[in-house]
Formats: C-alpha cells, structure tokens, sequence
C-alpha cells in the first residue's frame, strides 16, 4: 500500500512541475507593488488554479449502535482520527477568457488515506460471517487500535472565484462538489497487551490487511472554501465504510486544505 501512495505522490509532483514550467513565465526585471509583493510573485498567485490540492483531515463518523451484533452500546471513536488526501485537478474555466474568470470545474484524480482510533475494542472477522467491533474488557491495557482505509479518489468541484485583490493578488474561493472513492488497502493495527491471554499477557503488535465486510466504494459531497492558497474543507461519506455485515458506519471529514498551482 505505501507503494501504491508514494507511487501516485511522484505522478503528482511530476505533473505539478510540468504545469509550473508552463505557467511562470520567464525571468523579467522585477517590479516591486505594493507591500513588496513582484510582479511575477503576483501574476503566480493569480494564475493559480488550485491544481494540487492537499487536504490535512480530521475525521469523526456516524457510527449506528446495535446492541454488539456489530457495535457495542457504548461504542466511541477516538477524539483525534487523522489522514490526508492528495489530488490533482485540472481546471475548466467556464465563460469567454476575455472577462473575469469567475467560475470553473475541476475534475480529478487522487489518493485519500484515513485513520480510526478505538483504544478498548478490537476489529474481529476471522470466525464468523460478520466484521464487529468487540470490546477489549477493563482487564487489558491497550495502548492503541487503529482502522486505516486507503481510497483512489476521483473527484469533481464547481469552483467560484472573487476577483483578485490588487495589493495581494489573492481571491476569496469557494468549490462545491462530488467525489467517488475505490478502496484499494485497509488494515487493522493493535498494540497492548494481548487480547487473546487477558491480564499479565505479553504486549504485541497485531497487523491484520484487508478487513472483511469493508465496501469496496465511498461516495459523497463536499465544500470547500477560502481565501489564496488556505482553506477549509468538509466531506460526508454517504455509502457506510463497510458493507451490510459489518458495523454501519458513515465517516465525517473536515479540515484545513493546501492548494495551488
């Protein structure tokens, strides 16, 4: 799976640096404007089209309770699940080139990565026909438990851009949009004492790839907004993270996103 990410990481990058050579023109004599913003720093910012977009996320999710037939009553995630999302978007400005360039659409492509902490329960699949989060008991001392999901992101935004600030060359920006997702690596990751030999059992670390019962599709609208190359974004996952034999599950994304280009 790490193969798979930086793998995508280097097609990113590579496809960055091609678009940048094209959009920075060549090196001029520098004008200094206002605040001591060049010329050429200015007409980057406003050529930007948000190409490389890099979400730092916070998750939480709807998690349905029943009972311990997949989750137990007093089921909680962890107050800091974690990821981050990579993608790469090409912009479609709508409208004649001749006016202000306001609005746009941009399709992708991407990598998203998630992770899920439940510090006193385990994930268990490997005796029965359904994928349940079982608590741990009072009796073990768990240092972590942790749910990774990694996704082949393809998603679509309707952009809106205010006109540029004339002494920072930025906008206020807002997107709205869809994205589809292909699972293609989950793992679930242990560390304490072990679950299976209760109090006094040595401490071990458990890897077990590819949860069962995890659907093979996420799906979902987003929102994104800000100004320059900062914003916030949110993202809810309609389609549960697993399937019908596993916990109902529907993650809660948001967070701070890095874009440009």
């Amino acid at each position: 799976m790490r193969k798979i990410v930086l793998s995508f990481l280097i097609a990113v990058c590579s496809f960055a640096v091609a678009f940048g050579q094209d959009s920075i023109a060549p090196p001029t004599a520098v004008t200094t404007g206002p605040k001591g913003i060049s010329a050429q720093v200015k007409k980057r910012i406003t050529s930007a089209k948000d190409r490389l977009v890099i979400d730092l996320c916070m998750m939480n999710a709807i998690v349905k309770k029943d009972g311990g037939v997949t989750v137990p009553n007093d089921f909680k995630l962890g107050g800091f699940n974690r990821g981050i999302n990579v993608y790469f978007m090409y912009d479609v400005v709508l409208g004649k080139k001749t006016k202000p360039q306001h609005f746009s659409i941009a399709p992708g492509i991407g990598v998203g990565s998630e992770n899920y902490y439940f510090k006193n329960y385990k994930l268990t699949w490997h005796y029965d026909s359904i994928t349940r989060f079982k608590p741990l008991g009072d009796s073990i001392s768990s240092k972590n438990s942790k749910l990774n999901m990694t996704y082949i992101d393809i998603p679509i935004e309707f952009r809106y851009r205010s006109t540029p600030n004339k002494k920072t060359g930025m906008s206020w920006k807002i997107a709205v949009g869809f994205k589809f997702g292909f699972l293609v690596g989950s793992k679930w990751k242990y560390k304490g004492e072990d679950p299976n030999k209760g109090t006094g059992g040595e401490n071990v670390t458990i890897k077990d790839i590819k949860v069962a019962k995890m659907s093979k599709f996420r799906y979902g609208p987003t929102i994104r907004g800000g100004y320059g190359p900062v914003s916030l974004f949110a993202y809810y996952s309609i389609g549960s993270a697993f399937t019908t034999k596993g916990p109902k599950m529907n993650p809660i994304v948001f967070g701070i996103s890095i874009n440009g280009l």
